[in-house]
Order: structure tokens, then sequence, then C-alpha cells
């Protein structure tokens, strides 16, 4: 395999293009209020945004990168035609690539801290090296225990989605005047915010259930204690219900707001996935019938990408 197109595998170029978009239309799309309220310097300077979001995307392929090192074992049972550290890259490269991505994340970090956040950097960027703390943490120790790894994975995405609104708050913050004048559209802005960080939450939880079960025969060699091996599956698909009804929930919510402020676009694309997630839910409890759980995350995946293109209309 070519080193290049190898590298991009590794660091999962879809996940950091979903992670780049989902930042991007929350910070140009739903927050565009602000921006048009005719407020002058509300925002700062692209290029400070910029810099959060490659820090994000720097610090979340150093995640995946050491994730892959830790997961030789399990990998070589799971996903053997797949693996990469060890065939395309040597172990020791791979934790080249970790250092360098963790590097460049947290000196892009620093960078757009001191731009937008001044004399109260600290806050965001505490914030980004404690994801690179967890992140860490995540691939050696709690992907292997129970549910811990599955809500750590959901709270990082999540915390993409919320963190251009963190961002801006900070920016504010340096200006009394500036954040008395945007306050109540920032938290007019708010809401939004939170239902597609809720939305980014439940069905990144979902999916990576939906992975253990995938995964289940390699994890349960290595001593994985994930949901499907402790519980079994009949358990795990009563678990996947549960959180696919709190999401279910949370989209019909969210469409009667959709519908009150006439945003019929996104409220067409909410219906949609809103539709398809009890039909896929219930597709686990039909008798003799083999579950593609591979197929599954990757429906659950395009789910959420349609949902994160739906703040384009907003």
């Amino acid at each position: 395999m070519n080193r290049i197109k190898a590298f991009f595998k590794l660091v999962r170029w879809s996940n950091l293009l979903m992670i780049a978009l989902m930042m991007l239309l929350v910070y140009y799309c739903l927050m565009s209020p602000l921006s048009s309220s005719g407020m002058m310097g509300v925002m700062p300077s692209s290029p400070a945004f910029m810099l959060l979001v490659l820090s994000i995307l720097f610090i979340v392929a150093g995640g995946y990168v050491i994730n892959d090192i830790f997961d030789i074992d399990i990998d070589k049972n799971n996903k053997p035609e797949r693996l990469l550290v060890t065939k395309s890259f040597s172990e020791k490269e791979a934790k080249v690539f970790y250092v360098v991505l963790t590097i460049l994340g947290v000196a892009s970090a620093l960078a757009s801290s001191l731009i937008i956040a001044k004399t109260k950097f600290l806050t965001l960027f505490a914030l980004l090296l404690l994801l690179i703390g967890i992140l860490y943490s995540y691939s050696s120790t709690y992907k292997r225990k129970l549910v811990v790894g599955n809500i750590i994975v959901a709270i990082s995405v999540a915390f993409a989605v919320f963190l251009p609104w963190l961002f801006e708050m900070l920016y504010l913050s340096n200006n009394i005047l500036l954040l008395s004048a945007s306050k109540e559209v920032m938290m007019g802005i708010l809401p939004y915010v939170m239902i597609y960080t809720a939305f980014a939450f439940f069905m990144t939880l979902i999916r990576e259930i939906v992975k253990d079960a995938e995964d289940a025969a390699g994890d349960s060699l290595t001593h994985c204690r994930t949901i499907p091996i402790v519980y079994g599956i009949k358990k795990m698909n009563i678990i996947l219900l549960v959180l696919a009804v709190l999401t279910w929930s949370l989209l019909l919510y969210f469409q009667i707001i959709l519908l009150k402020t006439q945003s019929y676009i996104t409220l067409g694309m909410m219906f949609v996935i809103w539709n398809i997630i009890p039909i896929m839910i219930s597709q686990l409890f039909t008798k003799n019938t083999t579950i593609n759980y591979h197929a599954f995350s990757v429906v659950l995946k395009l789910l959420m990408l349609l949902g994160v293109l739906s703040m384009l209309f907003i």
C-alpha cells in the first residue's frame, strides 16, 4: 500500500473531515445571527478559529495513531487485512507520528488561545490539553473498560460540536461591552448548539456500541470488557433501543422547534433521520436475521453526516 495513502487511513481522514465539517458549520451557520447582528468586532478573525480547528484535527489524528499502537494485538484478530501499524509502518514510526501530531495540536491550540482569549487563554488551552490526556488514557486503559470507553469517544465528538460556541464566549469575555451587547444572541444560539451536541453524543455512542459488536470476537481474545462481551447481544440490543429512543425524542423536540422557526429544509433532513432510526433498531429484534454490524455502523455514520449537513439550512 502507498505509504501516503496508508497514513491517511491511519489518522482516519474521513472522521477528521466530519469533525472539521461539524466545527465549521456550527461556527459559520449556527452562529450566523451573531455575525449578521451588525456589531463590530463581535467575532474573532477567521485564522484564529481555523487554528482551533487544526488543533482539534491534529489532536484527534494523534489519538487515532496511539489507539492503533495499543490495538495491534486486537486488530490482528479483528481486521488483519486493515492492520497498518507493523504492516505499513513500524511501531517506532507510528510513535513518531503520534508525537509530531500532538505537538502540532498543542502549538495550534496555544496560538489560537492566545489570539482570541488573551489573558484567559489558559481555559481553552487547558481543555485541549485535557483532550489529549483523555484520548491517550482511552487508548491505553479505558477502551477495554465496560461502557467508559464508549462514553469517552462520544463526549470527545460532542465536545468538538460545542467548542466553537465556547471559543466565541471566551473571546467575548475579554470585552465587557461586546459580551453585554451580544449575550442575548449567544443565549439564543445556545439551544441549537446543545441539540446538535446531544445529537452527536447519542449517535456516536450508539455507533461505538455497534462497532464493539462488530469486533466482539477479537475483543474477547484480548480480554476487553465491552457491552456485547459482558452483557451479551440481547442486552446490548436493549441498551441500543434505549439510546435510540432518547435520540428519537431529541429529534422530535428539535423538529417542533424547526417547524415553529420555519426551517423546512433542516426539518425535512431531521425527519428522514427520525424515521430511519426506529427502522434500523427494529432490525436488531428481528428473529432469524443475521445483523451486519459493519453496515449498521456505516448507515449510522451517514445519518450523522446528514444531521451535520442540516446546519447549512437553519
